[in-house]
């Protein structure tokens, strides 16, 4: 018999844990316990101190998963370069275990936008028109307080943001810095939290909504993967969905990372769904049967945010000759990101400019210079994995910044079909799985990237100040934010939720994450995820009476989560001599 609970959530990233604590919050100040709200993990739990500052292969394979399309990363069709290489969080707490932190709200003309993929329907705002900048602004302080957001200051950045701030001041650009969920406190500058923050200084859900919603009762529980949800018995009086997971295989010496062949189930009142956008479309698509008046659309428009990934490799003597500035050696240290320039896309307002707009911003990605960038060597643009050329560029890795340019694109992803476990064929224990789903970009897609490319080389070559270096290890897209699958629209005929992020038609299924982000956003996801998600959670709490859960009470108010930092590594500091 399945375990029955008011609140069953399927995923503990952004989406979930807001979601957790936002409810938890309602049910302490309703005098009803929060145990009755369960949070369903398909990664193990991590402290601190359990992550490695290392790339080795099994570490990440127990934090991450790289999922390729079925297509192929590098595959060519007449229509241009298609394939993803879509990067995921496995663990408790999601993405912000991995994330670099970078916490900004997204431009006005964001959520305006009218450009989208030629087959994607008639010319109409792609957002549903209740979501606007300035209707979100609210919930991005909300969450900017809840994530503890701060903007350092110009004697906080990087070596490697000052470098590319003064690159742009040299070329005649702009540049500010880039706000950060990062404690100022607790950090130590070491510039390393793709594979998680052993100082705990970055602020994780599992510092702020995620601890503080178990702290008051909610339940947590890891390694189980969510295969597939049916409706309830139409006697099982206010249930409305049965979820089914399998037990996962996540410890241990020499874990499998795959179900362990025994499963559960949970019966709930709300199922909220936030997997991500690579995890709610398989579950859903493959509940089809049992959820059939789900949207069409569904598994459809699987985005990238518009990712797209150099770097530049200066010549140190003219860093110091031209920018004036000392040897730039050791510029690895520092904060992962802390500058970008807007100015490709501020003055740009008008819907004429559409699928044009992009940001440059200053990112730490030099641990994977094995193999992600051009080597230099003719015919430009070939993959270049080996050879003489390679070994010299990997030698200047040093000398080298990454750029990640944020663009307008149009989500040109789709799920062909899904597998019959997990969102992904997963060939042995390792973090490589393949995903089913195809990417082809778009000409609009191609030739914003083609504009950012463009817009990187002119400023890294003037007055010759270093190389520009094209992404080479894909002819596809490299991807670390993806969105859609499950996207909110005005209408079932051009979405899966509405703009409360519940599914049209299936009343208490919601998909409260990254699926249902209909866009790209310019600027990195996660706040803006996050504020959808408080939005959602706000709509929630003030209609779950209606869907069995507590009422508010009157004078309700949603407030701030705690800090609960655990156990971290604290280093010892050198004292100064006496």
């Amino acid at each position: 018999m399945a375990e029955r609970v008011d609140v069953c959530i399927v995923g503990s990233g952004f989406g979930g844990a807001i979601s957790a604590f936002r409810l938890a919050e309602l049910y302490r100040a309703a005098g009803v316990d929060p145990k009755r709200i369960l949070v369903l993990e398909r990664g193990r739990r991590y402290k601190h101190t359990d992550f490695r500052q290392s790339m080795h292969i099994g570490h990440l394979s127990n934090v991450y998963n790289l999922t390729q399309s079925s297509g192929g990363p590098g595959t060519v069709s007449a229509s241009g370069p298609q394939g993803c290489q879509v990067v995921t969080a496995n663990a408790v707490g999601g993405g912000s275990n991995l994330y670099l932190a970078a916490s900004i709200r997204s431009p006005s003309e964001t959520f305006e936008r009218r450009d989208h993929h030629p087959d994607d329907g008639p010319e109409r705002r792609m957002w549903p028109r209740q979501i606007s900048r300035k209707t979100l602004n609210p919930f991005y302080t909300r969450a900017e307080h809840g994530l503890r957001v701060n903007r350092p200051g110009w004697d906080r950045v990087s070596k490697s943001g000052g470098l590319w701030a003064a690159t742009l001041n040299a070329a005649g650009h702009t540049c500010d810095r880039v706000p950060v969920a990062i404690d100022p406190g607790r950090g130590v500058e070491a510039k390393w939290c793709h594979t998680g923050c052993i100082f705990g200084a970055k602020n994780t859900l599992n510092t702020n909504y995620l601890a503080s919603a178990e702290r008051m009762g909610v339940r947590v529980r890891p390694n189980r993967q969510v295969e597939r949800v049916r409706r309830s018995d139409p006697n099982a009086s206010g249930y409305r969905y049965v979820v089914t997971a399998d037990l996962m295989d996540n410890v241990g010496p020499n874990p499998s990372r795959a179900p362990n062949g025994q499963s559960e189930e949970i019966e709930c009142k709300v199922l909220i769904m936030s997997a991500g956008a690579m995890g709610n479309s398989p579950i859903l698509m493959r509940s089809r049967e049992s959820l059939p008046s789900l949207s069409d659309r569904l598994g459809m428009h699987l985005g990238s945010n518009g990712d797209h990934v150099a770097a530049i490799e200066y010549d140190p003597k003219k860093i110091r000759n031209l920018l004036g500035l000392p040897g730039y050696g050791q510029f690895y240290k520092g904060k992962p990101i802390t500058t970008m320039t807007y100015d490709f896309w501020v003055g740009r307002a008008g819907h004429r400019f559409d699928g044009s707009r992009f940001t440059l911003q200053e990112i730490f990605l030099s641990s994977l210079t094995n193999f992600l960038y051009d080597d230099g060597r003719a015919p430009a643009g070939d993959p270049s994995w080996w050879g003489r050329q390679k070994k010299q560029s990997i030698a200047q890795w040093s000398n080298r910044i990454e750029l990640l340019a944020m663009v307008e694109d149009t989500h040109d992803g789709k799920f062909e079909g899904v597998p019959p476990q997990g969102g992904a064929v997963q060939p042995n224990a390792g973090p490589v799985r393949v995903g089913l789903f195809s990417y082809q970009l778009s000409d609009e897609s191609i030739r914003v990237r083609e504009l950012a490319d463009k817009a990187m080389r002119q400023v890294a070559v003037r007055s010759g100040l270093g190389r520009f270096m094209k992404l080479t290890e894909t002819r596809g897209v490299y991807c670390a934010h993806p969105l859609g699958g499950c996207r909110m629209a005005g209408s079932k005929d051009f979405g899966v939720v509405d703009h409360r992020c519940e599914a049209f038609d299936n009343e208490g299924l919601f998909c409260i994450d990254s699926s249902a982000i209909p866009t790209s956003l310019g600027v990195n996801p996660s706040l803006t995820i996050a504020a959808v998600s408080e939005r959602a959670a706000d709509a929630l709490t003030a209609r779950g009476h209606e869907l069995g859960l507590p009422a508010r009470p009157k004078g309700f108010k949603h407030g701030t989560p705690a800090v609960h930092v655990g156990e971290r590594v604290v280093p010892k500091r050198r004292r100064p001599p006496s």
